[in-house]
């Protein structure tokens, strides 16, 4: 009896007949660029994508790995176009594309992308205008992030020289599209955050959708949100519009307007300030002379002698009046004291005891106390009569 270890003659493992077919496959077919319908897309907590790829006919799994990057949010049914190598997943023993890069099939497709990022961001609210941050005013060193060949490093060179020659200007040359450009955008920003520079501008010239999608990635957008320094968007032409515009501190038309955006004050304002400002100090300075000149002659001519003596005069009789005025007021309110004060001594006087003898009536006392008008006498009832001016004693009969 054999061996249950020992192959037969000519049998292969699993593992081998796998391994080979998946020589077969990633050397007879090798690099695929494939057309279809995404369904179900799964990103995965790694970071990994697992999708499958199908048309009316046929699907086929695909797996794109977190290294990777991916420059749009696929969705269950968008239309796409991969770009791998196809390979064999050993463990379920099944092909699949190793996915290298994605992107939406034509212009609907990206236009179905950018809409699909933009809502996502915004959302986020990395649109909002609290969140962005204002340029600065006299900046010393711009830095530029673009293409070091085409007409836009050239138009904004141009113009930051002619409008504020003495500005520092820092180039990072940068890829502005296809592939591997997304990514070296980013890295520009974080670069160019590590310099001395006081504002960025981001851009190129103008191109259509597929040229400009490095700008409508959710990488660059969230390297310009996360930016320690305020940056300008500048791609392409007025009209075109990527989400780096939506998501930088300002958005210029065109990277000429960039240029005009980060220098407000130009050399020109600046020296039209300084011959105003040197035309005001003449202006005071001749103004000082002219009023010292005017002093010193009312000097001499004895005007400002006369001055000083009206000014005198004119202080000693403001004061001579309020004088007055103080008396008034004094001798006022002592009268008014002295009537209030007479009044309550008449009217003390009118509550005195002694007041109804005065005018002639008399208390009665009977064993030395008041009678009043409820006690009754009786005959034989000693008495005393008290007046204002005499005391008599009587007996009542």
């Amino acid at each position: 009896m054999k061996n249950n270890n020992e192959l037969p003659e000519g049998a292969v493992s699993v593992s081998e007949l796998t391994h080979a077919i998946r020589g077969l496959l990633e050397e007879g077919i090798g690099d695929v660029l494939v057309v279809g319908e995404i369904s179900n897309f799964k990103q995965h907590t790694s970071g990994h994508r697992y999708f499958t790829l199908k048309d009316g006919d046929a699907a086929i799994s695909g797996v794109m790995w977190r290294s990777r990057t991916l420059t749009f949010i696929p969705e269950d049914g968008m239309e796409v176009v991969v770009g791998g190598r196809l390979s064999v997943y050993a463990a379920r023993g099944t092909y699949q594309i190793d996915c290298m890069y994605m992107r939406p099939l034509g212009v609907g497709g990206l236009y179905a992308a950018f809409e699909k990022l933009k809502k996502d961001l915004a959302q986020r609210g990395w649109f909002d205008d609290g969140r962005k941050r204002a340029l600065p005013r006299f900046p010393k060193t711009v830095g530029i992030i673009t293409s070091p060949t085409g007409a836009a490093i050239q138009d904004m060179l141009s113009t930051l020289q002619r409008r504020f020659p003495a500005l520092n200007v820092i180039v990072r040359p940068t890829l502005v599209q296809g592939e591997g450009s997304a990514e070296d955008i980013v890295a520009a920003i974080n670069q160019m955050n590590q310099t001395d520079a006081d504002v960025i501008i981001v851009g190129r010239g103008g191109g259509s959708i597929e040229d400009l999608w490095s700008f409508n990635t959710e990488i660059v957008a969230e390297a310009i949100v996360n930016s320690r320094l305020p940056i300008v968007s500048a791609v392409g032409h007025e009209t075109d519009t990527t989400i780096a515009d939506f998501v930088a501190d300002r958005r210029a038309a065109t990277p000429t307007a960039a240029a005009e955006l980060v220098t407000p004050i130009t050399v020109e304002d600046l020296l039209y300030t300084v011959d105003d400002l040197r035309e005001r100090m003449i202006m005071n300075v001749l103004e000082n002379v002219t009023s010292l000149r005017d002093l010193a002659e009312s000097f001499v001519d004895g005007t400002a002698v006369r001055r000083i003596s009206e000014r005198i005069q004119h202080r000693s009789q403001r004061i001579d009046e309020i004088e007055s005025r103080i008396h008034r007021t004094i001798t006022h309110h002592v009268l008014l004291l002295q009537q209030k004060l007479d009044h309550h001594t008449t009217h003390l006087a009118t509550l005195h005891p002694e007041r109804p003898l005065k005018l002639g009536y008399a208390i009665v006392e009977r064993d030395g106390k008041t009678l009043s008008i409820h006690d009754h006498t009786q005959p034989g009832d000693r008495l005393t009569l008290k007046r204002y001016y005499e005391v008599a004693r009587v007996v009542v009969e």
